[in-house]
């Protein structure tokens, strides 16, 4: 996706690879390509606000998350109410934030959870046909590729980070 989208620089935190497999895989599989891609691996939930400052990010990307399916494992979601504020925090104003999962209920968790905010608006699907990323997302990660193989359906989510709180109803 870092090749497609954009130029600026690249930083992935992931929790699933090692982060000497991943920088091998993308070295191996593109020699002197991606110059603007990182990846780390840490702990998003807790210290993702001391890698950057507020309205530093122009686009947040959350790909097929883990769905944490227990009731009291629903605070381990990486898009809940504590953390979208965090989020839009770090997302300029304007800012984009991508969400996409194979999981029928985590799809709508995470759509209500940022529809609720009142720094976010869900992106219309007349602006998603012209971004880039947006149609990248189901098949720019391995699980993605892997829901596509098996017939899967996807529940995409993108929202954008507004400059003032919307009025609340």
């Amino acid at each position: 996706m870092s090749d497609d989208v954009c130029e600026r620089f690249h930083i992935s935190l992931t929790f699933k690879l090692a982060n000497t497999a991943t920088s091998a895989a993308l070295r191996r599989e593109s020699p002197g390509s991606y110059r603007n891609a990182s990846v780390m691996r840490t702990n998003a939930m807790k210290y993702l606000p001391n890698f950057f400052k507020k309205g530093q990010l122009t686009k947040m990307f959350f790909l097929f998350p883990d769905p944490h399916f227990k009731a009291a494992n629903h605070r381990r979601r990486i898009i809940n109410t504590h953390l979208v504020t965090e989020y839009a925090h770090l997302l300029a104003p304007g800012g984009w934030l991508y969400t996409i999962s194979d999981v029928p209920e985590l799809g709508e968790w995470m759509k209500s959870k940022l529809d609720a905010h009142p720094l976010f608006e869900r992106v219309s699907e007349e602006e998603l046909e012209k971004d880039v990323a947006a149609g990248l997302l189901a098949l720019s990660s391995e699980e993605g590729q892997k829901v596509a193989r098996n017939g899967g359906a996807t529940y995409r989510n993108v929202y954008r980070r507004l400059p003032e709180p919307r009025p609340q109803q």
